[in-house]
């Protein structure tokens, strides 16, 4: 599976998202995790899984959900996400800056 991380804020919080395209299953994925919840918070601030119909989602539902969120990412991160999917990549993990550079490596 794809796997593309942005480190942000929601609401002054720190989060981690994580947006991928799983090739063996064929679909896409979005998890908003936090990174230091506090003790009365869950983990996750989004998970996809918790949708009814959770590997039936287009690309752009989750571009409408960070949206709803409040939650910028690197307009890169769709683009190469989408390119994952276009070209069946699979074990890829990418690390997004600001600015929209990124790294990429080819994961085991």
């Amino acid at each position: 599976m794809s796997q593309h991380y942005f480190s942000t804020h929601h609401q002054g919080e720190p989060v981690t998202v994580l947006l991928g395209w799983d090739r063996p299953v064929g679909h896409f994925f979005l998890v908003v995790e936090r990174d230091d919840p506090g003790p009365d918070e869950d983990d996750y601030l989004y998970l996809n899984l918790d949708e009814p119909d959770a590997f039936d989602l287009p690309l752009e539902f989750f571009r409408q959900k960070l949206k709803d969120l409040g939650i910028e990412v690197p307009a890169q991160m769709f683009e190469q996400v989408q390119l994952d999917t276009d070209f069946g990549i699979g074990n890829r993990r990418v690390i997004y800056q600001p600015d929209g550079r990124f790294e990429s490596a080819e994961t085991a």
